[in-house]
Protein backbone atom coordinates (compact mmCIF):
# COMPACT_ATOMS: atom_id res chain seq x y z
CA UNK A 1 0.00 0.00 0.00
CA UNK A 2 2.51 2.26 0.61
CA UNK A 3 4.19 2.40 -2.97
CA UNK A 4 0.77 2.59 -4.27
CA UNK A 5 -0.29 5.64 -1.93
CA UNK A 6 2.70 7.54 -2.79
CA UNK A 7 2.19 7.24 -6.48
CA UNK A 8 -0.79 8.78 -6.16
CA UNK A 9 0.46 11.48 -4.23
CA UNK A 10 2.91 11.73 -6.62
CA UNK A 11 0.07 11.42 -9.69
CA UNK A 12 -1.82 14.15 -7.71
CA UNK A 13 1.04 17.01 -7.64
CA UNK A 14 1.48 16.27 -11.35
CA UNK A 15 -2.14 16.56 -12.64
CA UNK A 16 -2.12 19.66 -10.30
CA UNK A 17 0.93 21.20 -12.28
CA UNK A 18 -1.34 20.73 -15.25
CA UNK A 19 0.51 17.73 -16.71
CA UNK A 20 -1.41 14.67 -17.38
CA UNK A 21 -1.31 11.80 -15.25
CA UNK A 22 1.19 9.30 -14.65
CA UNK A 23 -1.45 6.68 -13.84
CA UNK A 24 -3.85 6.80 -16.34
CA UNK A 25 -4.02 3.40 -18.38
CA UNK A 26 -1.96 1.53 -16.21
CA UNK A 27 -3.01 -1.50 -14.30
CA UNK A 28 -2.48 -1.01 -10.17
CA UNK A 29 -1.88 -4.01 -8.33
CA UNK A 30 -1.62 -4.23 -5.14
CA UNK A 31 0.18 -6.62 -2.74
CA UNK A 32 -1.22 -9.05 -0.23
CA UNK A 33 1.60 -11.02 1.59
CA UNK A 34 4.28 -9.17 3.22
CA UNK A 35 5.14 -10.79 7.13
CA UNK A 36 7.75 -12.95 5.87
CA UNK A 37 10.47 -10.75 7.03
CA UNK A 38 13.68 -11.91 5.79
CA UNK A 39 16.01 -13.52 8.49
CA UNK A 40 13.26 -14.03 10.93
CA UNK A 41 12.41 -17.04 12.43
CA UNK A 42 8.70 -17.17 10.69
CA UNK A 43 10.16 -16.21 7.61
CA UNK A 44 8.28 -19.19 5.86
CA UNK A 45 4.51 -18.06 7.76
CA UNK A 46 4.21 -15.35 4.76
CA UNK A 47 1.61 -14.11 6.67
CA UNK A 48 -1.16 -11.66 4.49
CA UNK A 49 -0.66 -8.25 6.29
CA UNK A 50 -0.92 -5.80 3.39
CA UNK A 51 -4.05 -5.94 0.87
CA UNK A 52 -7.04 -7.81 1.30
CA UNK A 53 -8.86 -8.67 -1.74
CA UNK A 54 -12.04 -6.81 -0.49
CA UNK A 55 -9.92 -3.57 0.25
CA UNK A 56 -8.54 -4.02 -2.81
CA UNK A 57 -12.04 -4.10 -4.86
CA UNK A 58 -13.09 -1.37 -2.55
CA UNK A 59 -9.81 1.00 -4.06
CA UNK A 60 -10.83 0.14 -7.38
CA UNK A 61 -7.44 -1.36 -7.57
CA UNK A 62 -7.09 -3.78 -10.92
CA UNK A 63 -5.59 -6.90 -9.40
CA UNK A 64 -3.79 -8.31 -6.49
CA UNK A 65 -0.31 -10.05 -5.93
CA UNK A 66 0.22 -12.81 -3.52
CA UNK A 67 3.42 -15.17 -3.15
CA UNK A 68 4.61 -18.67 -1.50
CA UNK A 69 7.54 -20.34 -0.81
CA UNK A 70 7.62 -23.89 -1.20
CA UNK A 71 10.44 -25.68 0.87
CA UNK A 72 8.97 -29.20 1.64
CA UNK A 73 11.45 -29.17 5.33
CA UNK A 74 8.97 -26.14 7.10
CA UNK A 75 5.91 -26.77 7.85
CA UNK A 76 5.16 -22.75 7.37
CA UNK A 77 4.73 -23.15 3.93
CA UNK A 78 1.63 -24.55 4.17
CA UNK A 79 0.23 -21.90 6.21
CA UNK A 80 1.33 -19.18 3.09
CA UNK A 81 -0.20 -21.91 0.54
CA UNK A 82 -3.22 -21.94 2.44
CA UNK A 83 -3.25 -18.17 3.01
CA UNK A 84 -3.10 -18.18 -1.44
CA UNK A 85 -5.68 -20.31 -1.99
CA UNK A 86 -8.36 -18.29 0.27
CA UNK A 87 -7.04 -15.47 -1.43
CA UNK A 88 -8.06 -16.95 -5.11
CA UNK A 89 -11.31 -18.02 -3.79
CA UNK A 90 -11.94 -14.28 -2.56
CA UNK A 91 -11.09 -13.48 -6.09
CA UNK A 92 -12.83 -15.32 -8.04
CA UNK A 93 -15.75 -14.09 -5.79
CA UNK A 94 -15.36 -10.67 -6.57
CA UNK A 95 -13.99 -10.89 -10.01
CA UNK A 96 -10.27 -9.47 -9.56
CA UNK A 97 -7.80 -11.23 -11.13
CA UNK A 98 -4.51 -12.93 -9.17
CA UNK A 99 -0.91 -12.67 -9.63
CA UNK A 100 0.50 -15.71 -8.00
CA UNK A 101 3.63 -15.97 -7.67
CA UNK A 102 5.12 -19.83 -6.76
CA UNK A 103 8.56 -20.03 -5.61
CA UNK A 104 10.75 -23.37 -4.98
CA UNK A 105 13.50 -22.82 -1.88
CA UNK A 106 16.02 -24.33 -0.48
CA UNK A 107 17.77 -23.15 2.97
CA UNK A 108 21.45 -22.72 2.77
CA UNK A 109 23.99 -20.47 4.82
CA UNK A 110 22.70 -16.98 4.26
CA UNK A 111 19.26 -18.12 4.02
CA UNK A 112 16.21 -18.98 1.49
CA UNK A 113 17.29 -19.58 -1.94
CA UNK A 114 15.48 -19.35 -5.05
CA UNK A 115 15.93 -23.36 -6.79
CA UNK A 116 15.75 -22.19 -10.36
CA UNK A 117 15.69 -25.40 -11.41
CA UNK A 118 13.65 -26.26 -14.35
CA UNK A 119 12.04 -29.73 -12.57
CA UNK A 120 11.88 -27.74 -9.27
CA UNK A 121 9.78 -24.74 -10.92
CA UNK A 122 7.89 -27.43 -13.11
CA UNK A 123 6.52 -28.55 -10.02
CA UNK A 124 6.09 -25.71 -7.83
CA UNK A 125 3.92 -24.20 -10.42
CA UNK A 126 1.75 -27.24 -10.43
CA UNK A 127 0.93 -26.62 -7.24
CA UNK A 128 0.26 -23.15 -7.92
CA UNK A 129 -2.25 -23.97 -10.86
CA UNK A 130 -3.64 -26.24 -8.65
CA UNK A 131 -4.74 -23.59 -5.76
CA UNK A 132 -8.59 -22.42 -4.72
CA UNK A 133 -11.63 -23.14 -6.07
CA UNK A 134 -10.88 -22.39 -9.65
CA UNK A 135 -7.78 -20.84 -11.96
CA UNK A 136 -10.29 -18.70 -13.59
CA UNK A 137 -8.48 -15.38 -12.57
CA UNK A 138 -4.69 -16.40 -11.93
CA UNK A 139 -1.87 -15.09 -13.59
CA UNK A 140 1.04 -17.28 -12.65
CA UNK A 141 4.38 -15.12 -12.01
CA UNK A 142 7.92 -17.17 -13.06
CA UNK A 143 11.25 -16.58 -12.84
CA UNK A 144 13.19 -17.32 -16.28
CA UNK A 145 15.11 -20.75 -16.13
CA UNK A 146 16.22 -23.34 -18.47
CA UNK A 147 14.12 -25.14 -20.86
CA UNK A 148 11.51 -22.28 -20.09
CA UNK A 149 9.27 -24.10 -22.69
CA UNK A 150 8.78 -26.76 -20.49
CA UNK A 151 8.70 -24.96 -17.09
CA UNK A 152 5.12 -22.54 -19.51
CA UNK A 153 3.62 -25.90 -20.40
CA UNK A 154 3.68 -27.01 -16.99
CA UNK A 155 0.56 -24.70 -16.33
CA UNK A 156 -2.78 -23.39 -18.61
CA UNK A 157 -2.79 -20.54 -16.59
CA UNK A 158 -1.39 -17.59 -18.11
CA UNK A 159 2.40 -16.70 -17.86
CA UNK A 160 4.39 -13.51 -16.11
CA UNK A 161 8.16 -13.60 -15.91
CA UNK A 162 9.08 -12.02 -12.93
CA UNK A 163 12.84 -10.16 -12.96
CA UNK A 164 13.74 -11.69 -9.11
CA UNK A 165 16.80 -9.87 -7.61
CA UNK A 166 17.90 -6.74 -8.71
CA UNK A 167 21.24 -6.80 -10.57
CA UNK A 168 21.82 -3.64 -11.82
CA UNK A 169 22.51 -5.35 -15.03
CA UNK A 170 19.40 -4.52 -17.30
CA UNK A 171 20.88 -6.54 -20.34
CA UNK A 172 20.84 -9.41 -18.72
CA UNK A 173 17.08 -9.18 -17.81
CA UNK A 174 16.27 -8.33 -21.45
CA UNK A 175 17.83 -11.25 -23.11
CA UNK A 176 16.24 -13.18 -20.48
CA UNK A 177 12.78 -11.64 -21.28
CA UNK A 178 13.27 -12.00 -25.04
CA UNK A 179 13.72 -15.41 -24.74
CA UNK A 180 11.08 -16.29 -22.56
CA UNK A 181 8.81 -14.30 -24.46
CA UNK A 182 9.36 -17.30 -27.18
CA UNK A 183 8.81 -20.06 -24.61
CA UNK A 184 4.97 -20.64 -24.89
CA UNK A 185 1.34 -18.84 -26.35
CA UNK A 186 0.62 -18.47 -22.45
CA UNK A 187 3.97 -16.47 -21.44
CA UNK A 188 1.73 -13.17 -21.73
CA UNK A 189 4.27 -10.58 -20.12
CA UNK A 190 6.55 -9.38 -17.72
CA UNK A 191 5.58 -8.66 -13.60
CA UNK A 192 8.73 -6.70 -12.82
CA UNK A 193 9.40 -5.25 -9.42
CA UNK A 194 13.02 -4.52 -7.95
CA UNK A 195 15.08 -4.40 -11.28
CA UNK A 196 12.66 -1.68 -12.74
CA UNK A 197 12.80 0.42 -9.53
CA UNK A 198 16.41 -0.37 -8.42
CA UNK A 199 18.06 -0.99 -11.45
CA UNK A 200 21.51 0.37 -10.45
CA UNK A 201 23.10 3.34 -12.25
CA UNK A 202 20.17 3.21 -14.92
CA UNK A 203 16.67 5.20 -14.88
CA UNK A 204 13.92 3.23 -13.91
CA UNK A 205 11.09 4.92 -16.33
CA UNK A 206 13.82 4.16 -19.45
CA UNK A 207 14.17 0.33 -18.46
CA UNK A 208 10.91 -0.16 -17.61
CA UNK A 209 10.09 1.20 -21.59
CA UNK A 210 12.57 -1.17 -22.48
CA UNK A 211 11.17 -4.23 -21.20
CA UNK A 212 7.71 -2.96 -22.59
CA UNK A 213 9.62 -2.96 -25.99
CA UNK A 214 10.71 -6.96 -25.57
CA UNK A 215 7.11 -7.73 -24.65
CA UNK A 216 5.12 -5.19 -26.47
CA UNK A 217 6.85 -5.02 -29.84
CA UNK A 218 9.06 -7.69 -30.20
CA UNK A 219 12.15 -5.83 -29.78
CA UNK A 220 15.47 -7.96 -29.58
CA UNK A 221 18.05 -7.24 -26.15
CA UNK A 222 20.69 -4.90 -28.62
CA UNK A 223 17.13 -2.75 -29.80
CA UNK A 224 16.44 -2.28 -25.98
CA UNK A 225 19.64 -1.47 -24.54
CA UNK A 226 19.73 1.29 -27.52
CA UNK A 227 16.57 2.43 -26.07
CA UNK A 228 17.57 2.26 -22.60
CA UNK A 229 20.63 4.73 -23.25
CA UNK A 230 18.38 6.94 -25.86
CA UNK A 231 15.86 7.56 -22.87
CA UNK A 232 17.95 7.67 -19.99
CA UNK A 233 17.04 10.74 -17.41
CA UNK A 234 14.22 11.52 -20.01
CA UNK A 235 11.16 11.44 -17.44
CA UNK A 236 13.31 12.21 -14.27
CA UNK A 237 13.63 15.78 -16.04
CA UNK A 238 10.00 16.06 -16.70
CA UNK A 239 9.27 15.27 -13.35
CA UNK A 240 11.95 17.54 -11.91
CA UNK A 241 10.44 20.45 -13.72
CA UNK A 242 7.22 20.01 -12.01
CA UNK A 243 8.51 19.93 -8.51
CA UNK A 244 10.68 22.85 -9.33
CA UNK A 245 7.71 25.34 -10.63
Amino acid sequence: PDILEDLLIVDHLIVDAGKPSILDGRIMVGTMNRGGLAGAAFEMDDTFTAYTVERAAKNGLDAVKAMFRLDDTNPDSLKTLTGCAQAIDACVDHGIPMYLEPLPVERSDTGYRVTKTPEAMIRTVGVASGLGKSSLNTWIKIPYTERYNEVAASTSCPVLMLGGESTGDPMRVFEEFASGMTAGANVRGALVGRNVHHPGTHDPAAVASAIYGIVHDGVTPAEAGERLKTEHGRDLNSLAEVFQA
